[in-house]
């Protein structure tokens, strides 16, 4: 039997307050913060067990459409099928207890019961994160401090614990396709990423590259390649021209990746598909000399291109988690790690700007209004008359809007660049020295990155615009 300590995430050098510390940042998280989103999933989700339980499975996204309920939602559903019948299991308890005694839909409790699902998959996220990096040969105790590195990275922390957002759950599925990867198991990859497309597309932009690196016959390409739409397929014939709007919703976030563009004299070329299609043919060409940089390459190449896809398009906050574990272990896997956690808060720094000048109504202290601070005392920010958005504040700052997308950008390209494997080694390991580099504990860069990253960077400002926003200053 193995130990208790090596299923935990843990890190073996956490003291008591460390566990504390973080345990309270989640819980605090968990239930002060959230975003509509989760609550229209939620509900939507609730109408699928009704239209199950009615005998009208087919009319799903028709009921939602027609809105014949009192409950909150103002886009209708828009998913594929399986992150209703997901999150519609584990409503399935609130739903047979209401029916049993007669009570409606409490959609504040809904909205936690719903949370668990993102916060829950987030969790597994670290588990498989530590489960990848002892596949590339981690110690278990390095492994676990990656996770942790993860879990409380302020841009991964901010999707699921602030935004209450589901992308982890197509994160989970990728993260557990490329432990196969690594092994060399292109069957169960192919298969396990095949499940984390359902729920977003974006799986299926490491998945093209990943195979042309590992197979170079065509049959063998075509081969996984249909195998990872063996759920995508049925589900979505399922429900073919029944879905309303959800198709043109897809499509739509699809187009974004057309949407920057590079003048070529004759005509507009998207650049970001222009870049990508270059990545696949170069792992089309290419085949590693060395297993060892196979397996970087199997966390190298979906940074790369999550990053670049992030640089390219106009992007939801809660997107950018599914960049940042392949950051992670990419650093962790590295000789000299210290100057990239510095890397870590300027990355957050130009995300949070971004975000917060952006999503002006969506990423500072409206968060706070989906949490118990309005659903027990009712304070809200955004129905305030007082309430000015960070935006109004951050355009004060004198260059904010080039600082924002410098640090962002530069963060990115740096990654890309100096994390670029030259044999069994990388670009970045070979210019550093890590004898000359403050020698500091990476529990002590943990803290720093999460308390300046999360804490300084999105918890006191977006508190300041609610303290503001009600009066209090």
């Amino acid at each position: 039997m193995k130990p208790l300590s090596k299923n935990t995430l843990w890190s073996d050098d956490f003291k008591l307050y460390d566990k504390l510390f973080f345990t309270t940042a989640f819980i605090l998280a968990f239930f002060f913060m959230s975003h509509p989103d989760l609550w229209e999933t939620a509900n939507h989700s609730y109408v699928f067990l009704e239209s199950v339980f009615s005998g009208k499975f087919m009319d799903f996204y028709e009921f939602c459409a027609a809105h014949n309920n009192t409950y909150y939602y103002i886009n209708v559903a828009n998913y594929n099928i399986m992150i209703y019948i997901l999150f519609g299991l584990w409503e399935l308890p609130v739903y047979i207890f209401n029916h049993i005694f007669n009570l409606p839909l409490n959609e504040t409790f809904i909205i936690y019961w719903a949370k668990i699902v993102s916060v829950g998959f987030y969790i597994g996220c670290g588990y498989m994160v530590k489960k990848l990096c002892t596949e590339l040969g981690l110690k278990e105790s390095s492994a676990k401090m990656a996770a942790m590195f993860f879990m409380f990275n302020p841009i991964a922390f901010y999707s699921p614990m602030a935004m209450g957002q589901y992308d982890t759950l197509c994160l989970f599925f990728t993260l557990w396709a490329l432990c196969y990867y690594v092994k060399k198991d292109m069957l169960r990859f192919s298969l396990m990423i095949g499940v984390g497309i359902v729920f977003k597309f974006f799986p299926l932009l490491i998945l093209i590259p990943l195979i042309l690196l590992s197979e170079k016959k065509i049959l063998n390409i075509a081969k996984y390649g249909l195998l990872s739409l063996w759920l995508y397929i049925p589900t979505t014939l399922l429900f073919w021209g029944r879905t309303g709007n959800a198709a043109a919703f897809t499509k739509a976030m699809m187009e974004r990746m057309f949407s920057i563009t590079v003048d070529t004299g004759m005509r507009q070329v998207p650049l970001y598909v222009l870049i990508y299609a270059l990545i696949v043919f170069a792992a089309f060409l290419y085949t590693p000399a060395k297993e060892k940089t196979r397996q970087y390459l199997a966390v190298y190449i979906p940074m790369v291109v999550f990053s670049l896809l992030f640089n390219y398009i106009y992007w939801h906050p809660q997107w950018l988690i599914l960049m940042i574990p392949f950051v992670v272990i990419t650093t962790h896997l590295l000789e000299n790690k210290t100057p990239w956690f510095y890397m870590d808060i300027v990355m957050a720094a130009g995300f949070f700007l971004f975000a917060l000048h952006n999503y002006s109504t969506h990423a500072g202290a409206m968060l706070f209004d989906g949490g118990l601070l309005h659903h027990l005392f009712g304070i809200s920010a955004t129905s305030s008359p007082a309430w000015k958005p960070l935006a109004d504040f951050i355009v004060l700052l004198p260059y904010a809007h080039i600082w924002a997308p410098l640090m962002f950008s530069g963060a990115i390209f740096g990654n890309i660049i100096f994390k670029l494997p030259l044999g069994t080694s990388t670009l970045s390991d070979r210019l550093t020295d890590k004898d000359k580099y403050d020698k500091l504990p990476d529990k002590v860069f943990l803290y720093g990155i999460f308390v300046i990253g999360f804490i300084g960077l999105w918890v006191a400002p977006s508190l300041l615009e609610l303290i503001n926003a009600i009066g209090l200053i």
